[in-house]
Formats: C-alpha cells, structure tokens, sequence
C-alpha cells in the first residue's frame, strides 16, 4: 500500500515538475506573446493587446502602412452627404448649412469632419473601437469628441455592467461610464461620469453576436509583424557586425603595413580608396568575408503575404512591391478588396455618418438654422445618403465603357454610375447644363458635346419630325 501511494505521489510530482518544465518551452516555440485571452470579445479590452498595437503602428514600417492604406480606402477625403430633397431651395440651404458645419465639428478644432471620419476609422482600425461624444457649442450647434479607448471605465462592477457599458433589461446600451480627462493623467484624480448613451457612439466592428467592445484589427497579425520586425534587426545587426572587419593581416613584422599601436597593444590598419600598399617580406593580407543574406527577401516576402491576407490587404497595397505583380492579379486581388472595403465603409456610415447627420439636424431645426418641414426632422434624415470615396479605376477606359453598355443596356442607372464615382447625380447635371450654357453663350463647340459632336467627331444630325 505504502510502495503504491509513493509510485503514485512520484508519478504525479513528475508531471508536474514536466508540465512546469513544458511551460517555458511552449512559451519559447510559440513566443512571449501567446497570452492567453478567453472571451476578448465580450470582456473589458485588455490593455496589454492596445499598448502593443500602438507600438507596431508607431515602429513597425508594416504596420503603419496597414493602418494608412486601411483610412485612405475606408475613408480617403471623406464620405460625402448626398441629399435628395425635391425643393432645390430647401437642398441648397441644407448643403449650405451642412458645409459650413463640418468646418467646425471638432471640438478641439483641429480637423473638419472629414478629419474626424480619418481619425475615428483610424482607432477603429489600432484599438478596434473608438467613442464619439455629442456636445454642444453657445450658441447650441453640434460638436463632437473622439475618446479613445483608454477613457471608458472598466472597474465598475455591477450586475448591468460590463466593460464599462451599462445595459437594461433586454441587453441594450443605455450609458456609458466615462472618466472626465484622461486616466493617465497623474496630476488629477480620475472622475467617472455616467454618461447615456443617447449621447455617446460607440464604433467598432461586431464579430462575434453579443460584442461589447471592440478588438484590434492587428490582432490576428500581431506575433508576426513583432517576428518579422526581429528578423529584419536580426539579419540588420549581422551584416553590421561583419563589415566591422575588413581584413586580416599575417606578418612576422611588429608593425604591419604601417598600423597603430594601441593602448591594449593590439595593432590596427586602415584602407582607404586608391591606396597602393606595398608589403614586406613574409606579410600577407585577408580580406574577411561577410555573411551573406541569402533567403531573407523571401522569407521576408512571405511573411508579408501572410500579413495581408490577415489584414484582408492585397500585398502590393500593403507592400508598395509590384516587382511580382501582373495587371491581372493586381485587378483579382483589388476586387476582393473593394468587397471587404465596401462592407466597411457602409458599416462605418451607419455606425457614425448617420447618427451624426441626425443629432445635427435635431439641433439645427431647435436652434432655427433649419426651417421645419410637414414631416419634421425625418424628412431630412429620409432624404439623404452617403457617397464613399470612389475606389480608383485600374483601367479607366473599360470600366467607363462597361458602365455606359451597362447603362445602355438597362443594368444600371446615371445615377448609380455617377454614385459609384462619388458624385452626386443632380450637381453633374447641374454643371454639365452651365457647362453648356456658357460655351453656347460664346458660340463655341466642344468635342466632348454629345449635343453637337459625335465620338467619331462628325457633326451631330438632329433629324426633324416627317
């Protein structure tokens, strides 16, 4: 009995003690960063994941071209607001009033709204979430303040709160526990508002049903792009290392070819260009030969693809290499990405553009700004939409003419095609007529008037009613 507990005891202190000696070694082949997080997505964020990312972004050459590429597509000059109000009046004084405003949404002043769609999709992209607080000026217009983040309180613990989101009965968002500047601010004691959420937007990308905050999109990527930033120091500090020596020197002589004696007593040469060195008898000299960087391009290569396609990037966006790219590819991998892109943008407007639009108008209309309609604010909230930035044409001249066969054909109308550009319908119109206009005025004929000229360029025939 007692020869069978100690077999027993000792076979379990063995495991242990190999399951501790295990430990460092999975650590070691998986590395430093395999910490374990259950449930990210519907848990407070941890800070360590975000400290980290904003490392990358803010060293890593890779990782600050992801995120750059990501705001340029998402959100580029801005996504643009397009009403469709039947009174001209009453669009144009909605334009006007609107236009004025984006200049001074920020209520730091610092960027106009286009400035903070750039901004809020850019930690959306590093942190994997970004709040927007609605605020107000004197005289009652609308102003917004992006917090990061860091700004949301997570130690608040109650029952109906989570990660600093606080929800009601049915599992909706009714507040948000929000510090009054910034926790890290050592020189003030931290100061949480509650804050509802009618006032607060909370933008991030929902992956998982039952999200409550965001995640970083560099998560998936995170060990590679720290691996293959190592690498490239790596492989760095060895080439570095071996152009330290030039040469060796093998002489029976106590001063070879004119060498320094130094303090240590070691003896030291230098070489410079165009030196002729004559050497005495039994002296001999070796060049050193540095080590070579054979394989890194393609380890560095691939590594870079498998950082793409985690990030749903194409390689040669993320890159900048097209040594490898041919049009059709290029063309194949773009495409892929203008789904993943247009998914996004609309996300992005629904999540930002929209609610935005709609608090502007509540606050426009009270303030008088904005005459009230029949429908109240809803008419203007149901009269608009949103115009993202255009994705570049690969080959302009066959996406253009397979837009008109497609028009031509009844597959699509002006006025998708001339969305799909990132313009409005009603203004191209609008400049085509004044377009025209003006050149009639002074009698002249432009070959790209359809009016007048043909694309062949012969004279247009008008043919009358027999």
């Amino acid at each position: 009995m007692l020869n069978w507990l100690f077999k027993t005891r000792s076979g379990e202190r063995k495991e242990v003690v190999r399951s501790a000696a295990d430990l460092p070694r999975d650590r070691r082949n998986i590395g430093l960063w395999n910490d374990p997080i259950p449930e990210y997505s519907h848990t407070a964020p941890n800070p360590m994941i975000r400290n980290r990312v904003r490392y990358l972004v803010a060293n890593s050459a890779v990782a600050a071209r992801a995120v750059q590429a990501f705001v340029d597509n998402l959100v580029g000059p801005g996504i643009t607001l397009l009403p469709k109000i039947a009174s001209p009046e009453l669009k144009s004084m909605l334009l006007d009033t609107w236009n004025a405003w984006t200049d001074v949404a920020d209520i730091d002043g610092l960027v106009n709204f286009y400035g903070l769609q750039a901004l809020a999709a850019r930690m959306m992209f590093i942190d994997g979430e970004i709040f927007v607080r609605f605020t107000t000026d004197t005289e009652g217009s609308l102003r917004l303040q992006l917090l990061p983040a860091e700004f949301i309180d997570t130690t608040t613990t109650r029952d109906n709160v989570l990660a600093g989101v606080e929800f009601d009965s049915a599992g909706r968002r009714i507040a948000f526990y929000i510090y009054e500047w910034h926790p890290g601010n050592l020189l003030r004691l931290p100061k949480i508002n509650r804050v509802p959420s009618t006032e607060v937007l909370q933008i991030f990308r929902p992956t998982i049903p039952g999200q409550v905050r965001g995640v970083s999109a560099l998560l998936p990527i995170m060990t590679k792009l720290n691996d293959l930033d190592q690498f490239d120091r790596a492989t760095l500090v060895k080439q570095k290392t071996g152009a330290l020596l030039t040469g060796f020197i093998t002489t029976p002589n106590d001063n070879p070819l004119g060498a320094a004696k130094a303090d240590d007593g070691t003896w030291t040469a230098s070489l410079e260009p165009g030196t002729i060195q004559r050497l005495s008898p039994g002296e001999s000299l070796e060049f050193s030969d540095p080590p070579e960087t054979a394989g890194y391009s393609d380890f560095a290569k691939t590594q870079l693809r498998l950082i793409a396609s985690g990030l749903g990037l194409p390689y040669n966006i993320l890159s900048g290499d097209l040594s490898d790219t041919s049009y059709s590819s290029a063309r194949v991998g773009l495409i892929e990405f203008r789904k993943y892109i247009d998914a996004l943008q609309w996300q992005f407007v629904h999540m930002f553009c929209r609610p935005v639009f709609q608090r502007w108008v509540e606050l426009e209309v009270l303030r008088g700004a904005l005459p009230l309609t029949e429908n109240g604010v809803r008419q203007y909230i149901r009269s608009i939409s949103w115009a993202p930035p255009a994705m570049q044409m690969t080959d302009p001249q066959r996406e253009v003419d397979a837009m008109v066969r497609a028009i031509r054909a009844g597959l699509m109308s002006r006025e998708m095609a001339v969305a799909s550009l990132g313009y409005d319908l009603a203004e191209v119109d609008a400049q085509i007529a004044a377009g025209n206009a003006a050149a009639d005025a002074v009698g002249i004929v432009l070959d790209s008037d359809p009016r007048r000229v043909t694309q062949q360029g012969n004279p247009t025939v008008i043919l009358g009613n027999s």
